[in-house]
């Protein structure tokens, strides 16, 4: 029974398009945004990078760059998480988070 109710729990717990004000979507969206431009970054400088050293230090910029993004959108990094992981099992919100990042 037990673990019943800690997979009812998690369930309540995962949000849902209505629980997600228009703010934090607009947050979530341009936080989206950067990363997404970062990541485009990262892949043209790891395909002129000569070493597994300088492939590593880029992804540790381009992540130390996202988290920094998230941080600048006004969202925590782990808000930032679970939204994108509820809005992966919300198509609702999902869209509401590509459209916010088109506007971005």
């Amino acid at each position: 029974m037990a673990k019943t109710n800690s997979a009812t729990r998690r369930n309540d717990e995962t949000l849902r398009s209505g629980d997600v004000p228009d703010q934090t979507v607009v947050q979530v969206g341009k936080a989206v945004a950067q990363i997404l431009k970062l990541r485009q970054s990262l892949e043209e400088h790891m395909a002129t990078a000569q070493t597994e050293e300088e492939r590593q230090s880029l992804a540790e910029e381009v992540e130390s760059a996202a988290v920094q993004a998230i941080d600048d959108s006004g969202l925590t990094v782990t808000q930032y998480n679970k939204i994108i992981a509820a809005a992966q099992a919300d198509s609702e919100l999902e869209e509401r988070v590509l459209t916010a990042c088109r506007a971005a």
